[in-house]
């Protein structure tokens, strides 16, 4: 059976977009690289796991051009957490979590998030030392440590990682899977675009 065909129904891909962009000097949602935005690039490539593929943001009207459902963010504290809590009641199974600057990721990646998970507990990826929050796969049922971080005013996004139930991949086991790096470049620049290599 296919990723698509087996996790279609149980996955909303949520893409958090509209972010500050300082370090880009514009909004790097809407930077094109060989043909399309950042953003189509995330769009894209969440296709392959799920139709359902939503944008998250406080600036609804810049996104239209994809096509996708449109979440807004309508809370006022500025924290990609916010975003996250915006999708939380469309979440049904599992939420696939993403962000524009995130987005030339491989097929494989949600092959093996897929294939890695356990009910019950988020599946997060560990390479460089840090968590990958917007690579990662969340069972509703830990959906409320978001809500319960923002209420607290928690905002360090590894910190409320940290603190759920979960499955850790890590960097070596990504390896061993076949799996290239740079699926978790971050593009924060002009620059880092000349690093890839698609």
């Amino acid at each position: 059976m296919s990723l698509k065909s087996d996790a279609n129904r149980k996955v909303i891909a949520g893409i958090l977009a509209g972010g500050g962009s300082r370090r880009f000097g514009s909004d790097k949602a809407c930077a094109v690289y060989q043909g399309k935005s950042l953003l189509e690039w995330a769009i894209y490539n969440a296709s392959e796991i799920t139709d359902d593929i939503n944008i998250l943001t406080k600036k609804p009207e810049v996104y239209s051009f994809t096509g996708c459902n449109i979440i807004e963010d309508l809370l006022e504290v500025s924290t990609p957490i916010s975003g996250i809590i915006s999708i939380m009641p469309y979440v049904s199974d599992w939420l696939l979590l993403l962000a524009c600057d995130i987005p030339f990721f491989e097929k494989k990646v949600l092959d093996y998030l897929w294939e890695k998970r356990d009910s019950g507990k988020a599946t997060v990826i560990h390479v460089n030392g840090k968590y990958q929050p917007f690579l990662g796969l969340y069972p509703k049922s830990v959906l409320p440590y978001w809500q319960e971080a923002f209420d607290r005013e928690e905002f360090h996004l590894q910190r409320v990682i940290e603190g759920m139930p979960k499955i850790v991949i890590e960097q070596s086991d990504l390896m061993f899977a076949g799996i290239s790096l740079q699926s978790f470049l971050n593009i924060n620049t002009p620059a880092d675009l000349q690093l890839i290599g698609i």
